[in-house]
């Protein structure tokens, strides 16, 4: 005969259960529809163009603060320049989130970084130069100019290396 009370009670599934299951896969499935938003964004948008850019010397918890698919504006007057995104490496073809990190050469002891990363902008127009007019602002962009550029946690100030249109 089985005594009841030394038994140990069974755990039952509470409201509380189900809640902290519903958040962890709405986290989920809310990171996975931004990942593929910015992936058929990327390849659907014909006018998107990729603008690589280097930034040289900026603290490395700075750039820790820039996250892949973040919203870019340019410092100046606020005109959103697209977001920052994944680039895909024109010789190997393999895919990369935002930011190649490197030490700052000459930089011992010093947490200050170098950087490459890529954003696509959609509000551009080619130019007859061939840069990027940036929506009405006026702004032109071509390779080696310089510019500062926001995140909504970041200001970062960068040299413009190469612009690819999709177009």
């Amino acid at each position: 005969m089985r005594n009841n009370r030394t038994d140990k009670p069974k755990r039952r599934w509470t409201v509380v259960d189900t809640l902290i299951l519903l958040l962890v896969l709405l986290s989920v499935a809310g990171l996975v529809y931004r990942v593929i938003y910015a992936m058929r964004r990327e390849s659907a948008d014909p006018t998107l163009h990729s603008v690589y850019f280097e930034v040289l010397e900026v603290h490395e918890d700075v750039l820790a603060e820039v996250q892949g698919f973040d919203a870019v504006y340019l410092y100046e007057n606020d005109v959103r320049l697209g977001y920052i995104g994944v680039h895909q490496d024109p010789v190997t073809g393999e895919r990369s989130v935002f930011l190649d990190v490197a030490p700052a050469p000459g930089a011992s002891g010093d947490d200050r970084v170098t950087a490459r990363g890529c954003m696509f902008c959609a509000n551009a127009t080619v130019s007859a130069g061939g840069g990027l007019r940036i929506g009405e602002s006026g702004r032109i962009l071509v390779p080696g100019s310089v510019l500062e550029i926001r995140t909504d946690r970041a200001l970062l100030t960068v040299r413009i290396t190469s612009i690819n249109g999709h177009s």
